[in-house]
Order: structure tokens, then sequence, then C-alpha cells
């Protein structure tokens, strides 16, 4: 199976709000990888990797907020295929991934037609000063658990981006400034999602202090403009954050960032609200883990809220059980506070994600693998919740 991919970001973070960004793939992230899954470092530039899962779907959500908790249920196939460009420990590193699946679901006469990329490029002008670009495009019908993109319990054809761009400039040894630039947009096909179809564009400087060498106090300064296609949610927001990057052991790191974000509506007023996120990753031998948590406003996915306030929490733990057998989980949880005009009440809501994956590589072009999903939705107002479960299995080559 193929599934959105994220590269991670060096250790020397280039702008936290990607925190929003690294799990899809990356990633971060969100979910089983790529149906290759060879990211240790191919020996040619160049790896294409095809394959076919076939699977059954116990509720196929559809395509309107209005869905029944009753939704029909669904044998599919699915193909994919992948192309991954890698140029790691160069002046210049480039690192692409370009994902491409057609599912057919039997039982309902449709299919789902999705692709991403994934885009790194970091270049280093000289020991002082340093770029970085981190690009995420999608297209898909299916939701996304891991990013606020939209509405968990509707399947309609999307297009989100996701790019970061930064410069990193070391004024001395240990003292450092990041400036950087955040595009997002969101567009969904028809008109039936149009509330959500917005552009957000973040200018961010950060001030990075080297404490000691493991040890990076961080001050941060966001100014974020969203606006809006058709919805009245048009907003400027600053951030003034605070935090630290510590690396408690060679393999282990924190990182946490906090502070108080001011919020001011085009037609509805202002408010203040704190703001944190924070990751944890850790990487072994044979296994990792990244857990990515914030806590602070995000764009509400129900049209009659205005505000919602999320605290949202991911983690992803890949373990090589064998020399040929390697497991992948992951969670997703989100619990939402929405609001509407003058901070009427519009109701809670709990999405929860679990995914499990074992993948046994056969030799260098083949691999099997076996992938278990669990979707819960909770209800808001009168759109219904439902949970969700998928089962599949497939074969994979890889040139």
């Amino acid at each position: 199976m193929i599934l959105p991919c994220r590269i991670r970001q060096p250790r020397n973070r280039v702008d936290s709000l990607s925190i929003a960004l690294l799990f899809a793939a990356s990633s971060l992230a969100p979910v089983p990888e790529a149906m290759g899954q060879n990211t240790a470092g191919p020996s040619v530039p160049f790896q294409i990797t095809a394959g076919v899962d076939i699977g059954y779907d116990d509720h196929v959500i559809g395509s309107a907020a209005s869905t029944s908790s009753s939704s029909s249920s669904s044998f599919f196939a699915r193909e994919n295929v992948s192309l991954s460009y890698e140029r790691p420990g160069e002046r210049t590193e480039v690192r692409l991934l370009g994902v491409g699946r057609f599912t057919q679901f039997f039982d309902l006469g449709t299919d789902d037609k999705d692709g991403n990329v994934t885009f790194s490029l970091a270049h280093s002008f000289s020991t002082r000063l340093s770029f970085r670009a981190d690009a995420y495009a999608a297209y898909q019908t299916e939701p996304d658990f891991g990013f606020n993109v939209g509405p968990e319990n509707v399947r309609a054809p999307h297009f989100s981006t996701n790019d970061i761009f930064a410069v990193t400039y070391h004024w001395m040894p240990r003292f450092a400034m990041v400036t950087s630039y955040t595009f997002q947009r969101v567009k969904y096909a028809g008109s039936s999602q149009a509330n959500q179809d917005r552009l957000v564009n973040t200018l961010a400087e950060a001030l990075q202090f080297s404490l000691t060498r493991r040890t990076t106090l961080i001050g941060q300064y966001r100014f974020e403009i969203t606006d809006y296609d058709t919805a009245p949610r048009d907003s400027i927001t600053h951030f003034a954050l605070a935090g630290i990057d510590h690396h408690l052991t060679e393999h282990l790191s924190v990182n946490v960032l906090g502070g108080e974000s001011f919020r001011s509506f085009e037609d509805d007023g202002d408010t203040i609200d704190p703001y944190a996120e924070g990751s944890v990753d850790y990487t072994g031998s044979n296994h990792s883990l990244s857990w990515r948590t914030s806590y602070g406003f995000e764009e509400p996915s129900d049209q009659a809220a205005l505000t919602r306030t999320t605290i949202r929490t991911g983690l992803r733990l890949t373990y090589d059980l064998t020399s040929r057998i390697s497991s992948t989980t992951t969670l997703y949880y989100h619990h939402d506070e929405n609001e509407g005009a003058a901070g009427t009440s519009v109701g809670s809501q709990d999405s929860f994600r679990f995914t499990l994956g074992l993948k046994y590589t056969i030799n260098k072009h083949f691999a099997m693998h076996l992938d278990y999903e669990h979707s819960m939705v909770g209800s808001l107002g009168s759109t219904p919740g439902y949970s969700r479960n998928r089962y599949f299995g497939g074969l994979t080559y890889t040139y």
C-alpha cells in the first residue's frame, strides 16, 4: 500500500510550524509508508515500486457530511506505484517521492484516484548560511487523520499542499537565526465542501542559542494570514513562542515550544489563546519512534463553527522483528472544541485512527504485506459519527 510520506527535517528544526507537516510523511507523514518502504539509502538514486492490494472495508463513508453511520461495506482492490529519488551526503541534498494509486470498490461501483509528491532540498552556501525547502502536495479522496485538512467523515476529492522554505544563518558558533515562509492551500473539488477552501501564508523568525552540545534554546515569532475562498473566517494571527530542543542521548531527542497566539478575525473580533507543540524522536538499531503533540486553535471542519481549539497527537512506531519481517504502527487522535460567532458553543468531537502493518521481504525485489486500519469519528451536531475497519494485504515489486 502507498500512503503519503514525509521527509524528516534535520535536528536543527527549520520552523516549528512544520510539526503539522512532519507526520505525514513522513514524515511523520500518518499510516503505513509507501509500498517499497526501502528508505535506507538505495544503491541508485532512482527507485520504482509497484504493487497491488486486495482488501475489505466494512464502512465506506460517503461523499456528504450527512452520511449515515450505517454506510455500505465493500471489497476493494488497489494498484500502487511510487517513484523515489535520493542524493544524500552532498552539498546539495535532494529527495523526491511520488506516489500514485487507484482504488476500486467492487460492491459500490466507485473508484478513487489519488496521488502525492514529497520534495526536500537542502543546500549549504557556506559554514554560516544554508537553505532548506520541504514541499508536500496531495490529491486524495479519503480523509486525512494526521493533518488538519478537512472533515474526517467525508470522502471527497481534494487538493492540499504544505510547503516550507527556510534560510538559516549562524551569526556565531552558538547563535543562529532562521527565517522561514510556509505556504498552505486546501481546495475541494465541487461545492459540497467549499467552506474548507483556504490559503494560509506564514512568516516566521526564530532565534536559536546552543546552550550546550545537546541543548538549544528557541524563541520564535510567527505572522500568519488565513484567507478563505468563501467562508467568513479570514483572520490574522501573531504567535509569540519559546521552547527548547534537547538531545537526551545520541538516539533520543525532545522538542517543546509554547506561548500565546493573538488572533484577529475580519468579521468577529479578537481572541488570545495558548499554543503549544512538542515532539519526541527515538531511533534504535532496529526500531524507531516519533511522537507529535500540539494544542491550540485550528481551522474548523464544521460549517457552523468559526473557531476550533484542538489537542492533536500522533505516534508512529517501526520495529524490525527479524531481518525479513518488519512492523509499522501508527496512532492519531484529536479532540476538538468548536465555537461559533460570539463564542457560542457548537459542540465537541473526537477522531481516532489506528493502523498496524506487517511486511515480509521475500528478496531484494519482492515483498508481501498485511495491514489493518481502524478509524472512529464522533458525532457533531446533526452529523453522525462512525466506526470503520479495513483489512488488506498485497504484493510489491521494486525495480
